[in-house]
């Protein structure tokens, strides 16, 4: 009794749980569709006891914000020669070789500068360079001045990396976001197509996935004294302010320094600026560094990123502290020991950020980015969030320009989202009626079993925030049915042990017992390929399949071995004899049935012969005619159609059916039903002239 008691607590309070956590998703589905992903209307509508956390809809069940990004591939090649250029400097300072600098110039022709020390022998240096880089050519040379450039072959594997970078960059950042089941794909014309589920706020997505996030480390010229003969010369809204032995520019108007001091800078310093914002947001102030065209130090050795408090100041406003590997780290050490008392502008996306003197040498391979006071504090604080994803998740090869952004609709569209989940409903409300018009009574106990199980698959996805696909449907769907499994060999255990003699009681308790490692063995195979599926595919469609799967078959384990138990413990407490316990467990019927056998090892060797046979149909068949790829694993074509008038969803799938293309991929634009985004597959596109797009990222071409 005790025991009965104890489970009916835990099951009560694991429902309770369940339901608690269920509530904010209830509530997310009763929202009009067009205000269910403002998060600000949906915070006001659930109630504050309750979690935020709640089921999101995927791109197939209700579309959401696409962006079309393009890297600037030119730049790509800038910065790579950049980084080589850091690395030169360094090899040829540790083999004291006479070079001065190693500098990209501005004008950004793709030429990496070497300057040499007066006298030094040109000629001997490049033999010394060629060797240790062969993707280098000499192209110019005055004086002491030397130009180099990448190979042909070698610009055009940059290009090709950049954009794989860039891919990868952007879906690290966007699974960092927090954003379910995007779409991520990489286009024929080297562009980025991203989708992004529910999102209602293009801006926002721009500025997490536009922004480069290029960190780099470079000393500050104080010696620079260019810009003292500028005194007296300067339009009004600009103003001169000494700082060492050099001038320091400062401006609302960005342009009006950039016009004073043009061809006062050379080639081998760069002009930057710091940003203040004054006017709570409203203006900008501007103040000019030079700092040696060099970068001493890149993002490319930063391996994290967190939020902090700038404790050296009295507000404790927020900043980024960032930590080096261990190669970064020890170059950040030497850089710092090399230039004591010189200023290190921390630069990010061209801004300088910060500019602080170098005290002494620092060790631990750590630094802080700090972000200014004059800001509103909880902008600064998401700023300081933002900063340290993109630092964390990666910084783009080259500056990222938004090319195209524009709504979507669901990308299955309606139809086919409602047949899918009518169909998956209708499913479940056949193999319920199975069981109970199969199992009679115990049937009835499975049912709410599978009613547990649904509510408690749920409540963990609403927990977790998960989205809800149509793949995700499925596996919800394959959950259930191995919860029906369980539950059919525990009945029919059961009723093994009434035919057999046994009593109701005893019977149930060996039912139960003997079928559990059955059971977990069947749930816990099906997990390891769940689990393989969710290892080999970060994102997508089959991620969301595989998650769903793996929720629901460890609750399918708890509510068919442990909530089913107690259900038919439950019962059979209150049963008043063993007469009554037979005829509720379905005994009646099972000793009536106790003639009917069926041997299925005496035609084991045929249904294994059939089982073989097929398997080397199948294989033959496949080596023969191949596998039928959609456009996620060989690319395809993607064309967008513009109609005069309305047109149906299930009109133009018709339509391109009857044309012999059965697997068309479509997609409203806009919300509306004149503009689609149209996508197929090779093997739609036999015979027809045209250019295919680049597989997915992450499958196999």
């Amino acid at each position: 009794m005790k025991t009965i008691r104890n489970r009916t607590i835990l099951v009560a309070l694991v429902t309770l749980l369940a339901v608690y956590l269920s509530v904010p998703t209830v509530i997310y589905f009763l929202q009009p569709p067009e205000v269910r992903n403002d998060a600000e209307v949906l915070d006001k509508k659930i109630p504050s006891i309750f979690p935020r956390a709640h089921i999101n809809l995927g791109l197939d069940l209700q579309g959401g914000v696409q962006l079309v990004l393009g890297v600037r591939l030119d730049q790509a090649i800038d910065n790579k020669l950049g980084r080589i250029g850091t690395e030169v400097a360094r090899w040829a300072s540790d083999e004291s070789l006479p070079v001065k600098t190693a500098f990209v110039p501005k004008d950004r022709t793709g030429r990496l500068r070497i300057e040499l020390a007066d006298g030094a022998n040109a000629d001997a240096f490049v033999d010394k360079l060629r060797p240790k880089y062969p993707d280098l050519q000499k192209v110019d040379q005055q004086g002491q001045f030397l130009d180099f450039s990448f190979r042909a072959e070698q610009i055009k594997t940059i290009k090709g990396s950049a954009i794989e970078q860039a891919e990868r960059v952007i879906r690290n950042r966007v699974d960092k976001w927090g954003v379910t089941e995007p779409l991520i794909s990489r286009r024929a014309d080297g562009t980025v197509l991203v989708q992004l589920p529910g999102f209602k706020d293009p801006e926002k997505a721009k500025d997490l996935l536009g922004r480069t996030a290029q960190l780099k480390f470079k000393i500050v010229d104080d010696e620079f004294t260019a810009f003292n003969a500028l005194a007296g010369k300067l339009p009004p809204e600009v103003t001169a302010q000494r700082v060492g032995a050099g001038t320091v520019l400062v401006s609302e108007n960005k342009q009006a320094i950039l016009d004073a001091t043009k061809g006062l800078v050379p080639g081998d310093r760069e002009l930057l600026f710091g940003q203040e914002v004054l006017a709570g947001g409203k203006k900008t102030r501007y103040t000019s560094y030079v700092v040696h065209a060099a970068t001493e130090l890149q993002g490319d050795d930063v391996t994290d990123a967190f939020v902090g408090q700038d404790t050296q100041g009295l507000d404790h406003r927020p900043d980024v502290s960032l930590k080096f590997s261990s190669i970064g780290g020890k170059r950040f050490e030497d850089i710092t020991g090399k230039n004591v008392q010189k200023r290190m502008a921390i630069i990010l996306d061209d801004v300088v950020e910060s500019a602080p003197t170098i005290q002494g040498r620092i060790a631990g391979g750590t630094a802080r980015i700090t972000l200014g006071s004059n800001r509103d504090y909880n902008k600064q604080i998401e700023e300081a969030n933002q900063l340290s994803l993109v630092l964390k998740s990666g910084a783009l090869p080259a500056t990222i320009d938004i090319l195209e952004q524009r709504q979507v609709g669901a990308s299955l569209g309606p139809e086919l989202a409602t047949q899918g989940i009518l169909g998956t409903a209708l499913g479940l409300v056949l193999v319920y009626l199975f069981m109970i018009g199969y199992y009679r009574r115990p049937g009835m106990i499975a049912c709410a079993a599978l009613v547990l199980n649904a509510i408690y698959v749920f409540a963990c996805m609403a927990g977790f925030g998960f989205a809800l696909t149509l793949p995700g449907i499925a596996g919800f769907t394959l959950g259930l049915g191995m919860a029906v499994d369980a539950n059919v060999l525990i009945n029919e255990r059961i009723r093994q042990e009434l035919r057999e003699g046994k009593a109701p009681k005893k019977a149930l308790e060996i039912g139960f017992g003997k079928v559990f490692w059955t059971v977990f063995d069947s749930h816990v195979t099906t997990m390891i390929a769940a689990f393989i599926l969710l290892e080999t595919n970060t994102s997508g469609p089959v991620r969301g399949f595989a998650v769903t799967l793996i929720i629901g078959l460890i609750v399918s384990l708890f509510t068919s071995l442990y909530c089913s138990h107690l259900f038919f413990d439950l019962v059979m407490q209150r049963v008043p004899d063993p007469a009554k316990e037979l005829q509720w467990l379905g005994g009646k019927v099972a000793i009536k049935n106790r003639n009917f056998h069926f041997d299925f090892l005496k035609h084991d060797m045929m249904t294994s012969g059939i089982a073989v046979l097929g398997i080397v149909v199948v294989l033959g068949m496949a080596a023969v005619k191949g596998f039928n790829w959609s456009d996620d694993f060989v690319g395809g074509l993607e064309a967008e159609l513009v109609f005069k008038d309305n047109v149906p969803v299930s009109d133009l799938r018709n339509a391109l059916a009857r044309g012999g293309v059965k697997d068309a991929h479509i997609q409203s634009l806009k919300g509306g039903e004149r503009e689609f985004l149209l996508r197929l597959d090779k093997d739609s596109l036999e015979g027809v002239k045209t250019s295919a797009a680049e597989p997915a990222a992450g499958t196999p071409a």
